[in-house]
């Protein structure tokens, strides 16, 4: 579907002429948007969501229309880097999708699905994206969801426009300067991914990163303290520079329940010289442990949000943690060996309780 405002005004004509046979005869090219506010109203109340975004564009009094409808809120989603999207759902049906594209090439503009969208790309389609994800916000009363991007200017109007967002995930080799500027001043309330970045290795970060879920791919800046003085429910850090010794503080720190008291899952992935045992001791090394098995009752997956969720890696033979609280924490671990010097260890750490 390629937008054109003829096309809107003729869907508008025939459904207008259907319901208002004898007061809607046009005398002048688009007469439509000079009927009465109530007229126009039920004639777009059941229109789907790109046909209102059309109409509310045409003009003002358009727009202000619009936003009379009782629509219910909006699952907004911004896309850009390969592509430049603005996905829409209806909050709580994952079944329907609607996008808006700025095709990069005209090979794009022959989708096949009828919920598409396209809009010209005149070579700004950033800014574009912009204005019509504000409009669309403005229009349906709903916040931007999600965002997906690595573009700097991007970044610099989410934090502007709309500071807090729930869900984040941030595209490969941005700036260290853009990193901090995520980190203090974008507020991501439930996922943030952070690929590979650009960065010098001397970089790193002592201040936690405030987010439910947290996965850092590259993630050697993220360091213990970060991780102890945070809130986070989930985190997963890929290529991780903590040591055994990190870990094991790590688990003796919730164990003790004044730090971590949110931690439902714990993944750190990372390489080292040591050989598997004493390895495995660092991490083990002053803590009373307790054998578990694949029936113990611990969870395999962990919930994000309502829509996707996380699986745990499957073990057999796991080593529980227990708090006073009741609350256990099963550890186990993966081993992978590279070569005769280094080898690869996935450390992860569940936290549940048993049921009644």
């Amino acid at each position: 579907m390629i937008f054109y405002e003829d096309d809107v005004f003729r869907q508008l004509t025939a459904l207008i002429q259907t319901i208002f046979p004898e007061t809607s005869k046009p005398k002048q090219q688009f007469p439509l948007l000079k009927l009465p506010r109530v007229v126009l109203l039920e004639c777009i109340e059941n229109l789907d969501v790109l046909e209102i975004i059309k109409f509310s564009l045409l003009s003002k009094r358009a727009k202000s229309i619009a936003k009379l409808l009782r629509w219910y809120p909006l699952h907004i989603r911004l896309v850009s880097g390969q592509i430049n999207q603005i996905c829409l759902r209806i909050s709580g049906d994952w079944e329907r999708e609607w996008i808006i594209e700025y095709p990069n090439d005209k090979e794009s503009w022959k989708y096949p699905e009828d919920r598409y969208l396209f809009l010209k790309n005149n070579g700004n389609a950033i800014e574009d994206m912009k204005k019509t994800a504000e409009h669309i916000c403005e229009v349906f009363r709903s916040p931007i969801c999600d965002m997906e991007t690595a573009e700097q200017s991007l970044i610099d109007w989410i934090i502007k426009f709309q500071p807090t967002i729930r869900n984040v995930w941030i595209g490969k080799d941005v700036s260290v300067q853009t990193l901090n500027h995520i980190l203090k001043n974008l507020k991501v309330t439930n996922y943030l991914e952070l690929q590979p970045i650009s960065i010098h290795e001397k970089f790193e970060i002592m201040e936690p990163i405030p987010s439910r879920f947290l996965l850092v791919f590259n993630s050697y800046w993220v360091t213990l303290p970060s991780i102890l003085n945070g809130t986070n429910s989930m985190i997963c850090l890929s290529d991780s520079k903590l040591t055994p010794m990190d870990i094991n503080t790590i688990l003796k720190e919730w164990q003790l329940g004044s730090k971590l008291r949110n931690l439902e899952y714990l993944e750190i992935r990372t390489s080292t010289l040591l050989d598997l045992h004493s390895f495995s001791d660092e991490v083990y090394k002053n803590l009373n442990l307790t054998n578990g098995d694949e029936i113990d009752g611990r969870p395999t997956e962990v919930k994000i949000d309502d829509e996707y969720t996380y699986s745990l890696p499957e073990v057999q033979n796991v080593r529980n943690l227990i708090r006073n609280d009741g609350m256990i924490g099963s550890i186990f671990e993966i081993f992978e060996f590279l070569d005769g010097e280094n080898m690869k260890t996935c450390f992860s750490f569940v936290v549940w309780h048993k049921e009644a």
